[in-house]
């Protein structure tokens, strides 16, 4: 008897290791699936970036973005993303979504220890084209004097997109 009643609990003893097998390989086919998604929302945003669709561009990046976090995407790849959608929405006319962005794009880019310098210069230039001068400024002062050539140099390398001014009618 004793025998019988060792045998009937092995199946839920070996229904317990598996169980945590399977769930493992799920989430690494979901974690895949999340960061294929990123990519394919990175490139619908290029591709409207590149008509001058900067609403739909901002919300590809953003859903981009999304799914590399949920993806466990490495910080450099959230850092560009992050970026992008900044220079999407600045040229979309939405400044607050644009901030945003490019504050998350710098802070990505200090916790992987990279550059966030097209970051600051893309929130320095947002701020002087909106006549922002302080803000631009207390930016800049964030970077102290070594940034400050650094800005320069960048400046070189990117600007913001220019579409039709702000407050224009489409």
């Amino acid at each position: 008897m004793r025998y019988s009643s060792a045998m009937s609990t092995l199946p839920p003893l070996r229904s317990c290791l598996i169980l945590p097998l399977v769930l493992m390989a799920l989430n690494a086919c979901s974690t895949q699936i999340e960061l294929r998604t990123a990519a394919q929302q990175e490139q619908f945003a290029r591709e409207a970036a590149s008509q001058g669709d900067w609403t739909q561009a901002m919300r590809s990046y953003e859903a981009a973005v999304e799914n590399v976090e949920l993806g466990r995407g490495d910080l450099a790849w959230q850092e560009r993303l992050h970026h992008q959608a900044g220079r999407a929405a600045s040229a979309a006319c939405r400044y607050d979504a644009a901030e945003f962005h490019f504050r998350e794009a710098i802070a990505l880019a200090k916790r992987s220890k990279q550059s966030s310098a097209l970051s600051y210069r893309a929130l320095i230039d947002q701020y002087e084209r909106q006549g922002k001068r302080a803000e631009a400024e207390a930016v800049r002062d964030e970077l102290g004097w070594n940034g400050r050539g650094l800005m320069a140099f960048v400046a070189e390398f990117e600007s913001l997109p220019v579409g039709k001014p702000c407050g224009v009618p489409r």
